[in-house]
Formats: C-alpha cells, structure tokens, sequence
C-alpha cells in the first residue's frame, strides 16, 4: 500500500507540475494513503522486536500511532479544503502541526529502523535514510517553508518511503530462519 500510494504520489506530482490541479489533490490523497499505511508497519516492528527495552517500545509505538493519526486528519482536513498550507514561509497552525507530526513519524521509522533486532538484515539503512528524509523534511518546513532543506527532505521522503516499504513486506514475507 505505501509503495503503490508513494508510486501514485510521484507520477502525479509530475502531473501536477505540467497540468495543476486535480492532480495536486490526487498528490494529497495519495500521500494520505501512503503514510496512513505506515501505522501497521509499526506494529510489525513492535511485534518482531529490537533492542529497544517494552517500556520504551511502548511510547515509542504510542508516539508513532498518534503521529500517524495526527497527521492523516490534517491531511484529510487539508484535502477537504478546511485548512491550507502555505509552503513558501515557515509551516503555522494546522501546518505546523501536520509538519511536526511527519517529524515524529520520520523519527520514527528512522530509530525503528535502526533499533530493529537481528530479523531485519540490510532494509534497516534505507529505512534510517527515509525516516531522517521524512524529519527533515517536516523540521524544514517548521523553519522556512520551501528551502532546500525542505526539497531534500521532500524527495527522500516521497521516494524513500516507499521504496522502504516495499523492501520491508518482502522483508516480513519471508519465512523465519
């Protein structure tokens, strides 16, 4: 699903660059479903471990759920046209708080990625690149809007992802041992 979604969100966002919109709301819905779907990439790294010790894994999952759900309702107000995003200043109100959100989401996948115990093999540092991408990307747009901080940031964390992702379901496809 992030794959599908990260793939659905690229091809559109050239679309969006030539032609405008509906695409740039077919961008936002894609993304939606993208990083909506991370959420039960979550409880697989919960479920399979790390060297994180449960208490700590606790939070962590807690803070990475409510990320996640933060995030997808002002995605859907967004796209709903409740809120707007103005990309060219530094991210305020609901903007600030969508891009706080993927901050944490990106710490997320990136900490998980590198905490992973011995079942996940060499995904773990293209998930650490994508969820830094993804932080970056939300902290670029807390301080300057679109910068190149924040192009970088944006490129890693709509390619990266799902490239991850789609690693990660062959990763938890495969039979112990």
């Amino acid at each position: 699903m992030v794959a599908g979604a990260g793939l659905t969100a690229a091809v559109t966002s050239g679309l969006y660059l030539w032609a405008g919109e509906p695409w740039g709301t077919l961008i936002d819905v894609a993304l939606l479903a993208m990083t909506g779907a991370i959420a039960p990439l979550m409880l697989a790294f919960y479920q399979l471990g790390g060297w994180t010790p449960t208490p700590l894994a606790r939070v962590a999952q807690a803070g990475g759920w409510i990320a996640a759900l933060t995030w997808c309702a002002v995605q859907v107000l967004l796209i709903a046209g409740v809120v707007d995003f103005d990309f060219d200043n530094p991210a305020g109100g609901a903007f600030a708080v969508w891009a706080a959100a993927l901050a944490v989401i990106g710490s997320w996948v990136a900490g998980a990625n590198l905490l992973a115990g011995p079942w996940l093999g060499r995904v773990r540092w293209l998930g650490a690149v994508s969820g830094t991408g993804a932080m970056v990307l939300g902290i670029g747009l807390l301080l300057g809007g679109a910068e190149p901080l924040t192009y970088l940031g944006g490129v890693i964390y709509q390619f990266g992802i799902p490239i991850w992702a789609l690693l990660m379901a062959r990763e938890l496809g495969r039979p112990p041992g």
